[in-house]
């Protein structure tokens, strides 16, 4: 099941990487340190206000698609819910409009602040119908869409940056065009099916109720994870904080990426799960997630960290340097940022507990921003990374431990011990291989990257962790030029619920 929902969100993965990885290698090369880092600040306070002000609406829409479905009350809960945005929409630019006036800051970092902020007002009804997509199982609809206006907006960035004097500014002028694009169309679609439906304060009730503790527990975790370029900002200057998020983006990024692609997948079928059968059914697909997700998270985390300085390359020179010492451990934040994130946050989704999250995600926050006040000082960059691994640490105990009160969250400490296994065995056939010097970075990464995912590869199969096999077999499966009939008819009878994920 999960398997091949993983596979139809493939498209959108590729984006990902090609808009993630491609803005560290070509917007570190086309900007400055500095101007790298007001990006950086301003990308990551867009963020923050988006998940102050509209992300708790995306989180009811996610939640709440498949009971309305199931209720045949779908106009009412979209009508709802985008005039909800349009509300937030009007309170945010009034808002934003006098933060900027009174902001205390000047020159360029003020106006690419004041750009990205913006940009999110129009993002929050993109968002909206991409979730409706999502809970609904309109998997196509939603890989063309997310993924066309994620290539459109990062590449008409990077054209105004080649073509205007805009600099930093750029990338956000093209996420509101691209974003704009698209929700042209997907409003097309989407006005239809709120035909009849009218704005519910009693849904607003429930929908406020269940979300925004989610809201607050995904803003103090992006806290956990970005806050600190602020503090970096403050104590090392802006040039500082581009080489920190630089490093953090390539690292933590990609592990990201993994954790997304993951999380599309199987959140929709966790929630439909749970509405239909309860909680046994929907423990069975998270018991295979938690494994699924060990499995690719933690030896793509192993990789970086082994990779890091042949990775530098990857970088512009006015990062570069500084940018790979804090890749490795900050790979290894990454695992424990994500498994919070995308594995145990979910029991609390589920269980309808989400105001515990939130109050879970609170001691790692205080911790870390205590942490990075007392260590920047000392180690610099370094330090930052220090407060954000021990912060991690301390929320993955806290929040597994409270999930658990709340739902039936599996551990999947078996696959873990069998993965940790294999990820040893991989590290050291990359350690003890003599790989020469003289040969080029990118030749070395790759070799070394290769080289080691055999290994793992190979551990993998021989103890059948997680069930690998029959990912394999699923994989040869779906891209096998010729199936046989027997293979076509077992997929197509998996499951009734995967079955709708390709209606």
């Amino acid at each position: 099941m999960i398997g091949r929902s993983m596979l139809a969100y493939i498209p959108v993965n590729l984006a990902n990487i090609v808009v993630s990885f491609g803005t560290v290698v070509i917007l570190t090369r086309l900007l400055s340190a500095a101007e790298f880092g007001r990006y950086a600040v301003a990308i990551i306070t867009m963020q923050f206000a988006h998940m102050a002000i509209f992300t708790w609406i995306e989180a009811a829409m996610a939640r709440f698609q498949a009971r309305a479905e199931k209720e045949g009350d779908v106009a009412h809960h979209l009508k709802t819910l985008y005039s909800l945005g349009a509300g937030m929409c009007l309170f945010a630019s009034l808002f934003f409009a006098v933060f900027y006036y009174f902001i205390p800051l000047t020159g360029p970092m003020k106006t690419v602040i004041g750009f990205a902020l913006a940009s999110t007002c129009i993002q929050v009804f993109f968002n909206i119908g991409m979730e409706a997509h999502r809970a609904s199982h309109r998997i196509k609809r939603y890989s063309l869409s997310f993924s066309f206006q994620t290539l459109l907006s990062f590449s008409l960035g990077i054209i105004l940056i080649l073509t205007t004097p805009l600099r930093e500014i750029a990338p956000f002028i093209g996420i509101m065009i691209g974003v704009s694009f698209v929700l042209i169309f997907d409003l097309l679609f989407m006005l239809p099916k709120m035909k009849g439906g009218k704005f519910s304060r009693v849904k607003t009730k429930d929908y406020a109720a269940y979300a925004l503790p989610i809201s607050l527990s995904l803003l103090l975790s992006y806290a956990l994870n970005s806050a600190d370029v602020y503090l970096i900002a403050g104590y090392m200057g802006e040039a500082s904080a581009g080489e920190y998020n630089a490093g953090y983006n390539l690292a933590n990024r990609s592990l990201e990426i993994i954790f997304v692609w993951l999380a599309m997948a199987v959140t929709p079928l966790a929630v439909s799960a749970f509405e239909q059968d309860g909680a046994e059914n929907s423990k069975s697909i998270m018991r295979d997630y938690g494994a699924t997700l060990l499995l690719i998270a933690l030896p793509a985390a192993t990789g970086i960290a082994l990779v890091a300085k042949d990775a530098g390359f990857i970088m512009g020179e006015s990062v570069r340097d500084n940018a790979v010492t804090v890749m490795p451990l900050i790979a290894f934040a990454g695992v424990l940022n994500g498994f919070i994130n995308y594995y145990v946050q979910r029991a609390f989704m589920l269980s309808g507990a989400t105001k515990s999250f939130a109050w879970v995600m609170l001691p790692p926050f205080i911790m870390n921003i205590g942490l990075n006040l007392w260590l920047i000082p000392l180690y610099g960059l370094m330090g930052a990374v220090y407060a954000t691994v021990a912060a991690y640490s301390l929320g993955a105990v806290l929040s597994m431990i409270i999930a658990r009160r709340h739902y039936p969250l599996p551990l999947p400490i078996k696959a873990l011990g069998q993965i940790s296994v294999a990820c040893g065995l991989m590290s050291i056939s990359v350690l003890t291989m003599p790989w020469p010097e003289a040969w080029p970075d990118a030749v070395r990464l790759i070799l070394k990257a290769g080289w080691g995912a055999f290994v793992y590869g190979f551990a993998c199969w021989v103890m059948n962790i997680a069930n690998c096999r029959n990912l394999a077999q699923l994989l040869r499966t779906k891209f096998s030029p010729t199936r046989n009939n027997d293979s076509a008819g077992d997929i197509k009878g998996a499951n009734d619920i995967e079955g709708a994920v390709y209606e």
